[in-house]
């Protein structure tokens, strides 16, 4: 057994430094020191001494993941591969997982509505780009089709993207102004059906 001979604040976080034996042993954020009862004068088994550290190693796992989440929105898929990275313990992924869930930190359904909303005000794409994107997300594929724009409305966002274009492409002869906005169109996945018309439409106007 090992006695609990000082407990000391860290400066800078709620983080408190724990002594066994008059030595330091490990670290514990200030949840856990709370839940745990620790208090000077304890005595603490070797398991006791492991069950803390595991917690702190989850808290700390924790904290990494909703800093990763800060930034923007994230799938299921990508926090999960995020925490591979950070620890190779599948359990202590899938409580973490499990806990963003119940806070509502993660869903994948409004993850896809999030990101199909960005890509349409700042990147328009067609379906099969987007598709993919999601896919490659972690996004099912029952959630992808729920959401995902129909090919008829595929041709409102082939028109922003193509508008972009205009100017770039303007002085360019018709031979080279269609190959190069076919091109364009064709790399950021919009079906030949939807380039077909939008070129049609173009060339009304010029």
């Amino acid at each position: 057994m090992f006695i609990v001979t000082s407990i000391k604040p860290q400066k800078r976080r709620q983080r408190f430094n724990i002594y066994l034996d008059g030595k330091f042993a490990f670290a514990v954020p200030g949840e856990t020191l709370v839940k745990s009862g620790l208090a000077v004068n304890q005595k603490l088994s070797e398991k006791d001494i492991k069950t803390l550290k595991y917690k702190d190693a989850k808290s700390k796992l924790y904290d990494k993941a909703l800093r990763f989440l800060s930034y923007r929105p994230r799938s299921e898929k990508e926090i999960r591969d995020y925490l591979k990275k950070k620890t190779g313990e599948e359990k202590t992924i899938e409580k973490i997982i499990k806990k963003l869930k119940k806070q509502a930190l993660i869903d994948d359904r409004i993850f896809a509505d999030w990101w199909l909303e960005q890509r349409s005000r700042f990147r328009p794409k067609g379906r099969q780009a987007l598709w993919l994107e999601l896919f490659k997300k972690g996004i099912s594929k029952e959630i992808i089709e729920e959401i995902l724009f129909s090919e008829k409305e595929e041709l409102v966002f082939a028109r922003k993207a193509s508008l972009k274009k205009l100017k770039a492409y303007q002085n360019l002869e018709p031979y080279q102004w269609r190959q190069k906005m076919i091109g364009f169109l064709a790399r950021r996945g919009f079906s030949w059906e939807t380039i077909k018309n939008v070129l049609e439409e173009i060339q009304k106007k010029r």
